[in-house]
């Protein structure tokens, strides 16, 4: 099958200007040509109208199984959370996202039924279950009553394979071992206190380095790499000496882990850029604490961003976070505006769309979608697109905007075309 997309401007996922008026070839889910092309050749002809080609959305940081409060969750069977996520996963298709990775939950399942047609939703690249210590942000025993005897969950939550918890290096080396076996494309730890668990301040350091090592070295021997939930300064010190390449939210920032950063080339996934949302108590956490602790991180989010900027780190990905019911899902497009806000508009595109892709390929053999690139459109890219009524580098607005989203398209598929 062979598509024709003519009369289009082209965001290709980097560059700051569009190419105007040119032509893409699509060949099954391949992008295989830029430029001059007769539409004769083709078996589909879309006409883009002088509108935008751009890559498909990506989002480096959800949580398509968490579709309620997890006070709710705790009361789901896994039939009742796997048929809400299967719901998750299809809005957020259709708000323009055509890759995520999953960093806490068991979405293998969901992948697979995505990528075979069963389910329709975004490319899932998942870490299975987020690993901490006890005691630390994926213990989510939701009172000090639950006590664990001999190794069992006795969190409802935690039953649903979004978190598991080991300790010590071999413990580590085990669970990072059974994600892997589970189908994780990437790990994920956490490495420091957590806004939205109970019994773990922000401030405190999650794994030892020698555990955090071990998770480090059991993913790098199958080609991948490790994230790591972190707010703090001194936790991302730990990670960062650890090998971690992956820092999620890395929220409370310093000039010198800023410097660290950089020159380790390591990826951030800023996030909260819309924490009035938190400020107006919009997202459901369940406890006056947890409210504090995420409003702290929300606020210090900002300094972050401008150690970013002053540091020019370019590692920056689009990540969102969201948790609850799909009407907390809904948001995930604000996040792209409120970046644009405090960054600039090809900033926040090529952190949504590029930079996705080149964090994605850290996973190498572990990446479940090698055929072609992501993020970019270019010769040899998967046919993972959107058209939109606007220019993007003028301002997200477009892209956000589900009226101004006239076409989406992802593995050479349209799911959307209002042309």
């Amino acid at each position: 099958m062979k598509i024709a997309i003519i009369n289009a401007n082209v965001f290709n996922g980097t560059d700051d200007q569009l190419e105007r008026n040119t032509s893409l070839l699509i060949e099954d889910n391949l992008i295989t040509k830029i430029g001059d092309i007769d539409p004769a050749i083709a078996d589909e002809v879309i006409d883009a109208q002088g509108k935008t080609v751009m890559p498909g959305l990506m989002d480096a940081h959800v949580h398509v199984t968490m579709s309620a409060p997890f006070h709710e969750l705790d009361k789901m069977t896994r039939e009742e959370v796997a048929i809400r996520s299967a719901k998750v996963a299809e809005e957020m298709l259709m708000r323009g996202f055509t890759t995520v990775r999953d960093v806490a939950g068991n979405t293998l399942g969901l992948k697979n039924s995505i990528d075979q047609g069963y389910a329709t939703g975004p490319r899932i690249l998942p870490s299975q279950a987020a690993i901490s210590q006890t005691c630390g942000h994926s213990d989510y025993r939701q009172n000090q009553a639950q006590q664990r005897v001999g190794g069992h969950e006795d969190s409802p939550l935690m039953k649903t394979g979004a978190f598991t918890v080991a300790d010590g290096r071999s413990g580590v080396l085990k669970a990072v071992r059974e994600q892997l076996f589970m189908g994780a494309s990437q790990i994920k730890i956490m490495a420091g206190g957590g806004a939205s668990s109970t019994f773990d301040p922000l401030d405190t350091l999650q794994y030892t380095l020698d555990e955090m090592k071990a998770a480090v070295e059991a993913a790098s021997d199958y080609g991948t790499y490790v994230a790591a939930h972190i707010h703090t300064a001194d936790a991302m010190r730990r990670a960062a000496e650890a090998g971690v390449m992956s820092f999620e939210h890395a929220t409370i920032m310093d000039d010198d882990i800023a410097k660290i950063i950089k020159d380790k080339g390591i990826y951030v996934i800023p996030s909260y850029f819309t924490s009035s949302l938190i400020a107006e108590r919009k997202i459901p956490l369940g406890s006056e604490v947890l409210y504090q602790k995420t409003e702290r991180v929300g606020k210090a989010m900002f300094k972050s961003a401008e150690l970013i900027k002053k540091y020019d780190i370019q590692n920056v990905c689009f990540g969102t976070d969201c948790v609850g019911r799909l009407d907390v899902h809904k948001t995930q497009s604000n996040e792209l505006q409120a970046i644009e806000n405090v960054f600039d508009s090809v900033t926040a595109l090529r952190m949504v769309t590029a930079n996705c892709g080149r964090l994605f390929e850290m996973s190498t053999y572990q990446h479940p979608y090698q055929q072609g690139k992501l993020g970019v459109i270019t010769e040899g890219a998967y046919a993972d697109l959107l058209i939109i009524d606007g220019n993007p580098l003028s301002g997200v607005e477009c892209v956000t905007n589900p009226e101004k989203q006239n076409l989406i398209m992802k593995d050479g598929m349209v799911y959307k075309n209002t042309l």
